[in-house]
């Protein structure tokens, strides 16, 4: 995943939501990626599953949304890039 590639949630997804008891399908919106952070690494004192959780999350990610709203900080692997970004 990089800068301006076009992405939406995953359906596999890092989080399964639920409503009810049952699961919610993830949102079909369409974004573009505008920034990617690489998340820190896990200090000695982090126990070992939350060093795992960061692992499966991925680097932290900004994505403008096709309606205009702008997400800071979502998991990068709870996206799927539909189309990459013009080549530089």
């Amino acid at each position: 995943m990089k800068v301006g590639d076009l992405v939406r949630q995953s359906g596999s997804g890092v989080i399964e939501l639920r409503h009810g008891g049952t699961r919610k399908k993830a949102p079909s919106m369409l974004g573009i990626v505008v920034a990617i952070r690489a998340m820190g690494a896990p200090r000695p004192e982090e126990t070992e599953k939350l060093r795992q959780m960061m692992d499966m999350l991925g680097r932290c990610v900004d994505v403008l949304w096709s309606t205009g709203r702008l997400t800071k900080n979502f998991a990068e692997n709870s996206l799927e890039v539909i189309s990459t970004g013009a080549s530089e």
